[in-house]
This record gives C-alpha cells, structure tokens and sequence, in this order.
C-alpha cells in the first residue's frame, strides 16, 4: 500500500513539475526568431526565380532514387519544397511552454506561421501553375505583385508584431542575436 501512495506521489509531482519548467528565453528565441528568417520577403521575386529555373530548364526535383535529378514542373517544385516547409515550425511553436511573459510571443509565432503556411499552400500553388500553363510572364508578374501586396502586407504586419515582441524579449532575458 505505501508503494502505491509513494507511486502515486511520484507521478503527481511529475505531472507538476512539468507545468513548472518552461522553454528558456534563447529556446524561445531560436524556435520562433530564426526560423521565421524563412519567410520570403519577396514573392514577385520568388516567382521570377521559378521562371527563369523553368526557362533555363534546370528546374529539377531529386529522382525516385534519390541520386539523381529529374525535370519538374513549377507546380511539383512547390508542393515538394514549400508544402511542408513551416509545418514542422508551427509544431515546434505549439509544443513550446513558454512563461507568461513569451505567451504573447508564442502565439504570435503561431498566428504568423500559420498564415504564411496558408499562403504557401493556396497562392504559391496558383502562381506555379499559371507558370506551367505558359501564361505570359506579364500575367505572373500580376499576380505575384498582388499577392505582395495584399497577403504580403498582412504577412508583413505579422512578422512585425513577432520581432516587435520578441526583440525586446530577448533583450531584457540576455540572449545574444545579430541584427542585419
């Protein structure tokens, strides 16, 4: 019986223990600063880099093999290199325990990930496959800008609210970082 109460004990402090370790301020920092250096700034550009790869003809995915490379349309490029690009990041974020003081970060990493997973996964796979139909580099360039100037300013807005919380964060807890 007392084994079972001692049992039991253990497992109750470990429970709470748990709720009591959070992520450290460079943890934090790493998880959702750094890889949010990922995001493009630019889709017009994004997409003018798309063409000229495809016109060059070196736009290419690893074979089935893995060893070599094989030709791909635009619209396979996107699905295979930007489809799960920050899925993983988003877990990361979720899965992180921050202190009350980097919640407001942490869910600001999320809304911001979310979004810029959203738009890698609708509006990417649009504009690639408008390259593949041939559609003129004109026709493209349109809808690259506006995609810029739409959802790219709110993914601006976003990323803003981000570095505008974490910054200062990182500031006041001592982690070392590089302004470009």
């Amino acid at each position: 019986m007392k084994a079972r109460i001692s049992l039991i004990f253990v497992l109750f402090l470990s429970v709470v223990s748990c709720n009591f370790v959070h992520d450290t301020p460079d943890y934090i920092f790493n998880i959702i600063g750094l890889n949010a250096n990922k995001i493009p700034i630019s889709f017009e550009r994004v997409f003018k880099e798309f063409r000229q790869h495809k016109a060059d003809g070196t736009l290419k995915l690893p074979s089935e093999d893995g060893k070599t490379m094989k030709n791909a349309s635009c619209v396979e490029v996107v699905q295979f290199a930007y489809a799960d690009t920050f899925k993983e990041d988003i877990k990361r974020i979720r899965e992180l325990n921050p202190t009350e003081e980097a919640e407001p970060i942490v869910q600001a990493g999320i809304e911001l990930f979310e979004y810029v997973d959203e738009i890698q996964n609708e509006d990417f796979l649009k504009i690639a496959k408008m390259i593949d139909e041939g559609k003129s580099d004109r026709e493209v360039d349109i809808a690259a800008k506006k995609l810029d100037e739409t959802k790219g300013i709110i993914l601006e807005q976003k990323q803003s609210k981000v570095m505008d919380l974490l910054l200062p964060y990182a500031d006041a807890n001592g982690v070392e970082y590089k302004r470009f």
